[in-house]
């Protein structure tokens, strides 16, 4: 008898573990997404108030963040960029990061299109035009970060009875 009580209680804890993996899936989107959007306001006042170099902005972008996949994508762009000469180089290094650090953040495939999109003429175009890329993709970012508040919050309550039920569903099944 105790034994059955015990693996219930397991199949439940698991299901609500699992439930709130989903859950901090949903909020870690949105503060990346917000930390982007920080990020790239900070490197636009390092580009167009301070014209520092753009491996030296992106590497104190970097230092200024606190989530650690954040800041390591601003650090792999500076890597990258370490003794390139070319502007191209810049938007290759971006993309190249884009690649290499997808699966490591919580980011959708439209999140990513539009940090695909910052790298179109980053370091290679006037200070002005840069200062609009960063402006464009900061403003799509805030409308991503927005919508994916939105669907945290809501899916946060369906993950959580999700998670109790499917236990509790699973249970039952196997009694």
């Amino acid at each position: 008898m105790w034994a059955k009580v015990f693996g219930a209680m397991l199949i439940v804890s698991a299901t609500v573990l699992w439930s709130n993996a989903e859950i901090a899936k949903l909020r870690g989107r949105v503060r990346q997404l917000e930390d982007f959007r920080l990020a790239l306001r900070l490197l636009a006042a390092e580009v167009g108030y301070t014209a520092t170099p753009l491996p030296r902005a992106l590497e104190q972008v970097a230092c200024r963040m606190e989530t650690e996949a954040v800041q390591s994508f601003f650090l792999s762009v500076a890597r990258r960029l370490q003794g390139a000469a070319a502007a191209d180089d810049a938007g290759a290094a971006w993309l190249e990061t884009v690649r290499h650090l997808q699966n490591r953040l919580q980011l959708t495939a439209k999140d990513w299109t539009v940090l695909s999109r910052t790298a179109a003429g980053l370091g290679g175009l006037g200070r002005e035009d840069q200062l609009k890329q960063l402006g464009a993709a900061e403003t799509q970012l805030a409308a991503h970060a927005t919508a994916a508040a939105a669907q945290a919050a809501g899916g946060e309550k369906m993950w959580r009875y999700l998670g109790v039920l499917t236990g509790m569903a699973v249970v039952i099944l196997l009694l």
